[in-house]
């Protein structure tokens, strides 16, 4: 197995960068003691420090392999395997993969296009923005309420060694997946590179380095569950080039890593470890892109419902499926008309709500289906009379009034529709991408904050232009 893990450097590079790391290291001790004496051990200049104390204890790395790939040291989930020149640089783009900031021009109208109160929810929108590293929490009516913001080039200054560089197509330019905290703080995910905890003002309180991706789920104790991948050389799927593997990876509170359970070693072990036979040889096998965690309040109807057991959605397998992360191992599996899908989600009745991004002929569609007769109970799709398409990402919430929240993400928008698919409200990013902001960004997701969740903290202040500085 390979990781991100230190640059490979001549001794002379390796002299030079001691040096500056040696002055820094200075700089920071003055800071970190001040800090100590104001915010403790684990505040941000004392981690700093760390780091860079850290990084001087290291050896001089060997200087005949150039790149920023080492093979890991065994640990008894990797397999140790040594990579040529070619594989580490296509191991480099692999682990890179991202989102387009935008791939559509706006359209003449943006912002609140189309709102039916009479009919529409009243909950307050949570969404992450293609155009930058920022989520937004806006009213029906689109006013912006609050924002969030950070920057790649901030989390990665925490630990430079251990996090990935942005990329030649900014992958880490904007969040994948934003998680709002009932304290007004955030989750936020650097597609493939990382995962930052901010507060609500959007202070850095802590970067974890690990190769998140897609979504997460935070626990009732706290505890944070991510999609990870690494880069490996996996003998399941043959051939010589690395294959993009996924990890369902838990973090303490304060975003330290505690396990992980691998997706090929819980799909190798279960009765559904034929669904493998579809998967490429390499590169993106899974893109897997789900990570739900189940409540245990339906499982009366199926041992599969287990409190604790995750929902996953596997992308290039067409697959739906259930992990019991006690064992280790898929207890519940299942293809259909999707195709390419993103975020299945279970619903009070049992059903699963899910955006099928290409099963409708090539185009979209947001199904509600019966996971165990395989019954299609609704379904939203693009036809004549509306258009619904998004190739990426995507994404569907029942809402506590029965309608459905629809993000269709390349589009850059948001709808809201009544069990009957009239649109009652609609949404279009205002912000805008590309070099010279000629497409709309992208919506990688969307949420309504469900009924009675806090959000007191807005009222503490005015709206805050959070992240002002990184700007």
């Amino acid at each position: 197995m390979i990781r991100h893990d230190r640059l490979r450097t001549t001794d002379r590079r390796h002299a030079r960068r001691t040096a500056v790391l040696l002055w820094a290291a200075a700089v920071l001790a003055v800071a970190a003691g001040a800090a100590v004496l104001v915010g403790g051990r684990d505040s941000l200049p004392v981690r700093l420090a760390d780091a860079a104390a850290r990084r001087l204890h290291h050896q001089p790395p060997e200087p005949d392999l150039p790149g920023q790939w080492s093979v890991m040291d065994d640990d008894g989930g990797g397999t140790g395997h040594a990579l040529s020149r070619v594989q580490r640089a296509a191991a480099r783009k692999l682990l890179s993969l991202g989102y387009a900031a935008g791939s559509r021009p706006p359209p003449a109208r943006s912002g609140v296009t189309q709102h039916d109160p009479a009919r529409s929810g009243r909950e307050l929108m949570f969404f992450a923005s293609g155009h930058a590293p920022e989520a937004l929490l806006i009213t029906r009516a689109g006013e912006v309420r609050h924002r969030w913001r950070c920057d790649y080039r901030d989390a990665a200054a925490t630990d430079p060694d251990a996090f990935l560089p942005p990329g030649r197509n900014n992958a880490a330019g904007c969040w994948r997946r934003a998680h709002l905290l009932p304290d007004g703080g955030i989750l936020a995910i650097y597609e493939g590179h990382g995962l930052v905890r901010l507060d609500r003002d959007s202070r850095l309180l802590w970067a974890y380095p690990g190769h998140c991706h897609h979504d997460l789920h935070v626990d009732g104790d706290g505890r944070i569950w991510v999609l990870t991948r690494e880069a490996e050389l996996a003998p399941r799927f043959g051939g010589d080039e690395p294959a993009l593997l996924d990890y369902f990876t838990v973090l303490s509170p304060e975003g330290k890593f505690e396990r992980r359970i691998s997706l090929l070693a819980a799909l190798e072990s279960s009765p559904f470890a034929s669904l493998l036979d579809a998967a490429p040889p390499g590169g993106d096998v899974f893109h897997t892109n789900t990570l739900e965690l189940l409540d245990g309040s339906l499982s009366r109807l199926s041992p599969i419902f287990e409190q604790g057991n995750i929902l996953t959605s596997i992308r290039e397998l067409n697959a739906l499926a259930i992990l019991d992360p006690r064992r280790g191992t898929i207890v519940w599996a299942l293809t259909g008309p999707w195709v390419k899908q993103h975020q299945p989600t279970l619903l009070p009745t049992g059903r699963l709500l899910l955006f099928d991004n290409l099963g409708r002929g090539g185009r979209s569609q947001v199904l509600e289906v019966d996971p165990l007769t395989r019954e299609i109970a609704w379904s939203y799709a693009d036809g004549p009379d509306r258009r619904l398409f998004s190739a990426t990402c995507g994404s569907a919430q029942r809402l506590s009034g029965g309608n459905t929240l629809i993000v269709e993400s390349d589009n850059g928008r948001a709808l809201e529709v009544t069990p009957d698919g009239v649109i009652v409200w609609e949404y279009r990013n205002e912000q805008r991408a590309g070099e010279h902001g000629e497409l709309i960004a992208a919506i990688p997701d969307m949420v309504a904050l469900p009924e009675g969740f806090p959000v007191g903290w807005l009222d503490e202040g005015n709206v805050r232009a959070a992240g002002a500085r990184s700007r």
